[in-house]
């Protein structure tokens, strides 16, 4: 990566990354965003949408309800499975109505959903509506994940990919929007010729900056000070990626991606096999290695990539401060259900029991590489 970074000698690498991007997903077309959020805002915009229903999970990241609801839409909320942390199916379907314009399916901790399932229903409500009902595959934390056998994105409408540090694969930050129709690659591209600012020389050097610093944080080295940090709540302001009573996006969410992001993201593509390899071997080893513990996790899915490792633990804080003495940090990647923060309580249709236990006792192992 450090290589990548340097080469500025590399043509185009913006291109070439959505380009290769796009065929190692299988999907014909690729678009860089400075965000995978500004995709998810860009592909309402580009088709039109407004004021129209669009389904995502109870239990997701925020920045999804964000996006749709600054897009002029209204989010609706389902709750996840008791099996697993993805979207319960049946609630899913009881959730479409004539106002349902896009399903976003989240394969949330690289668990992936069945997406035969989620077309069948589209199928059925498309004909009972009369309408299109686009399908997005959110796989954030899903890059690769298969259901019997199938990439996930090579289903639906698009899919959206969020690649910062935290994700299978990085690109410093940044996100990607893919696609098999040459209409919506056409008009993702036009919108972000009329929407996006250019990033200029000094945002490429705070981002070569950011690049460093994480490099060095992570850095075995260093980390117990790190640690010490985040303890105290002084890394809040950089980390905090979202606020209770808000929707909002960060300041940069209109910029053109950068090419130090695209030369990275393109090495890290490359590393993408091992990558997800040793993050499910990983993953087997914690599981294996807690399997006396007081510590539940969910059943295994075949074609899963184990973008993290995350079981459901009762006494949270207890575990994240025993872990923290060993010098491992335990992390919470969602400790919310979304239709309970105060921002989006106008947007809550009945109760979300079983996302709201998640958000609870989620813990996340690391599993990194």
């Amino acid at each position: 990566d450090w290589i990548a970074v340097f080469n500025i000698l590399k043509k185009n690498p913006i291109e070439k990354y959505e380009e290769e991007f796009s065929k190692k997903f299988e999907n014909n077309y690729g678009v860089m965003f400075q965000h995978g959020r500004t995709g998810v805002y860009a592909l309402l915009k580009v088709w039109g949408l407004e004021e129209d229903e669009v389904i995502c999970p109870a239990y997701t990241c925020v920045v999804v309800p964000n996006a749709i609801v600054l897009s002029g839409n209204v989010p609706v909320f389902v709750d996840s499975a008791k099996d697993g942390f993805n979207m319960d199916l049946e609630l899913l379907e009881q959730s479409i109505t004539e106002k349902t314009k896009v399903i976003i399916v989240t394969h949330i901790f690289g668990y992936p959903m069945d997406v035969f399932a989620v077309e069948q229903m589209v199928l059925k409500a498309e004909k009972q509506y009369n309408h299109k009902i686009y399908i997005i595959q959110d796989v954030a934390h899903s890059y690769g994940a298969k259901w019997n056998d199938s990439l996930i994105t090579k289903h639906g409408d698009a899919s959206i990919f969020g690649s910062n540090i935290s994700k299978m694969i990085n690109s410093i930050f940044g996100g990607m929007v893919i696609t098999n129709s040459n209409d919506t690659y056409k008009k993702l591209k036009t919108w972000r010729k009329l929407n996006t600012k250019k990033i200029g020389v000094l945002k490429e050097i705070k981002r070569f900056v950011y690049f460093v610093a994480v490099n060095v944080a992570f850095n075995t080295y260093v980390y117990g000070f790190v640690n010490w940090l985040e303890k105290v709540g002084a890394l809040d302001r950089f980390v905090k990626y979202f606020e209770e009573d808000k929707i909002c996006f960060p300041k940069d969410w209109d910029f053109y991606p950068s090419s130090i992001e695209a030369r990275v993201g393109l090495s890290q593509l490359n590393k993408y096999d091992y990558i997800v390899k040793n993050r499910v071997k990983n993953a087997r080893n914690w599981i294996e290695k807690l399997k006396n513990e007081d510590v539940e996790f969910k059943p295994n899915i075949k074609g899963s990539t184990c973008s993290h490792c995350i079981a459901l633990v009762e006494d949270r804080d207890k575990w994240i401060e025993e872990y923290r003495e060993k010098g491992i940090q335990l992390g919470i990647l969602i400790e919310y259900s979304i239709p309970y923060m105060s921002a989006y309580e106008k947007y809550k249709k009945g109760e979300y029991p079983v996302s709201l236990e998640y958000s609870k006792k989620s813990i996340n192992f690391p599993n990194w590489v």
